[in-house]
């Protein structure tokens, strides 16, 4: 792999695998060892493999969830955790062979009590159901539930409550279009006592989507995705939450609004993807647009006040002319903002991972991309104790299929090489 910084033309060379470490339970094949070069690791099965979210865990390490297909057909969820060396630790998977249906999981935080809880979907035979799954410390499974509705439901973010609970964002259909859900769900993973807290209330027969959510400070919660508006495309959808769980003013107020770069009757699509309440209890948001039609998408900051308004004027876009794209972002120690996604090369017709430092009036500090000869997605990006950077996706440049990638960086964007030993303590 290589690292790229925007506007470099010149490729830095002389990579060479810095080390291999064996995953124990590989459902995809027996070729799923974990490749280090140069501090970015990779490891994958048969089939295709995707990271989907990584946490720096209490002990300095970090934790990776993601899918393998078990077969050329069905995936299954993969949990594994890494030392603060990235030195591989421990790994679980869920499903398997003797499992029929596919289980995805798409959103990993650690608990309170030091295990984690995982968000995703599984197919039961008819239609895909929301999963929720919990694992202890040691990665041994504490319970695992479903929520159902009579069509598909999806679960994209999940979060620990102020009270012990699970907050789940998610899109539902309900029989005609697809709907915003956030449910609640007790500290015990008990689906019987699971709240729907905010869900369309009128059928606007078009399709809407759900993809994060957190509890705001006040006890209340916000949650982004996108409505598709009467322009015939689909905007931004912010939702503020008051300790209630309506839009209302009172009880620490909430709002419900939308957000297009185009002009209102533009026609081009506006996706909200990740929301994080800031420190001066605004809102941070990242989505995507496609600003001149079909084929060409670039990344959207929004950076708002308590009540939802846009700081600063008009939202920051940042991509060339073809593919660009964004799927996390956090604020950061200083204040400011780190975004992950993918960039489009216009040189080498491929994407690399792609990480973007902007200040805390959205101004752009450095960005980088990383990346190998073939396709490369950065999925989730959060800062460490010592102020760099941990990011998963994946990559196709290992191979024909894609697997997993993790790799850390410094907070000025360099790629550390953490691992000095193949050892699997």
């Amino acid at each position: 792999m290589y690292l790229r910084q925007k506007y470099f033309t010149f490729l830095i060379i002389g990579l060479t695998v810095m080390g291999c470490q064996k995953l124990v339970n590989d459902p995809g094949g027996s070729d799923a060892d974990i490749e280090v070069d140069k501090g970015i690791s990779h490891w994958g099965g048969t089939y295709d493999d995707f990271g989907h979210a990584v946490v720096q865990t209490a002990d300095g390490g970090y934790a990776v969830v993601g899918s393998k297909y078990a077969t050329d057909t069905q995936q299954d969820l993969m949990l594994v955790k890494f030392n603060a060396s990235m030195v591989y630790q421990d790994e679980t998977s869920f499903g398997g062979a003797d499992s029929s249906y596919n289980n995805i999981a798409k959103d990993l935080k650690q608990t309170a009590d030091g295990g984690y809880i995982l968000v995703g979907s599984t197919y039961n035979g008819s239609n895909y159901d929301v999963w929720v799954v919990k694992y202890n410390s040691d990665l041994t499974l504490a319970w695992q539930d479903t929520i159902k509705g009579d069509y598909d439901d999806i679960g994209n973010s999940v979060q620990q409550t102020q009270d012990g609970g699970f907050l789940v964002c998610g899109t539902s259909y309900d029989g005609t279009d697809n709907d915003i859900v956030l449910w609640k769900l007790a500290a015990d993973g008990n689906t019987d006592s699971t709240k729907v807290i905010y869900t369309e209330t009128t059928d606007n027969n078009v399709n809407d989507e759900g993809n994060y959510a957190q509890q705001t400070n006040d006890g209340g919660y916000v949650l982004v995705g996108s409505s598709y508006s009467a322009a015939n495309a689909f905007d931004i959808r912010l939702i503020k939450l008051n300790s209630s769980a309506d839009t209302t003013t009172a009880n620490g107020g909430g709002f419900d609004t939308t957000y297009s770069y185009v002009n209102a009757g533009g026609y081009y699509d506006d996706h909200g993807i990740f929301v994080q309440q800031t420190v001066d209890n605004g809102f941070i948001v990242v989505g995507n647009t496609y600003t001149s039609g079909w084929g060409q998408s670039n990344i959207i900051a929004l950076k708002t006040n308590y009540l939802g308004r846009p700081e600063g004027g008009t939202m920051q876009v940042f991509g060339g002319a073809y593919q660009d794209e964004a799927n996390g972002v956090r604020q950061t120690q200083d204040g400011g903002f780190i975004i992950v996604g993918s960039k489009y090369s216009q040189n080498s017709t491929m994407d690399d991972v792609w990480a973007i430092k902007l200040t805390n009036d959205l101004s752009k500090e450095w960005d980088y991309t990383y990346g190998g000869e073939n396709k490369d997605i950065g999925s989730s990006i959060n800062q460490t104790s010592d102020g760099g950077y941990i990011i998963t996706g994946n990559t196709y440049s290992y191979g024909n299929q894609s697997q997993i990638i993790l790799l850390k960086i410094s907070g000025d964007g360099i790629i550390q090489d953490l691992s000095d030993s193949t050892s699997t303590n």
